[in-house]
């Protein structure tokens, strides 16, 4: 009787756009979904961004070109959409992996298609 097993690795890897300024007066002057918060908050003003994000802010970037931000929409752009570096990698740390047995199955997705039964992960 043979065993199916695998081997599994879990690696955490920390990656970041570039760094970028934005001036909450720019977003103050929008007239879709305005920045309302203290000019001098950086919580406050971290929390709309993030809130952008999940927003069209296609349409909140043409807006600050049409009011002259171009600046702060290019900024915008890089900021949601530009390239991520990798500044952590725990897999330079040494490895964390364990074993798995157990049997293919494609209906556990979740987990690359293994059932597994048993594993060696402490």
């Amino acid at each position: 009787m043979a065993f199916t097993l695998r081997k599994v690795e879990r690696r955490t890897i920390w990656e970041a756009t570039e760094p970028c300024e934005l001036n909450p007066e720019a977003f103050a002057k929008l007239s879709d979904m305005p920045y309302q918060g203290d000019l001098t908050d950086e919580q406050e003003f971290v929390k709309y961004i993030q809130d952008i994000c999940w927003e069209d802010y296609y349409e909140i970037g043409e807006e600050l070109e049409s009011l002259g931000h171009t600046e702060d929409a290019d900024a915008m752009y890089n900021l949601f959409e530009g390239s991520m570096n990798i500044y952590s990698d725990s897999s330079e740390d040494g490895e964390n992996s364990w074993m798995e047995i157990g049997e293919v199955d494609s209906s556990y997705r979740k987990v690359g298609g293994f059932n597994s039964r048993y594993d060696t992960m402490d």
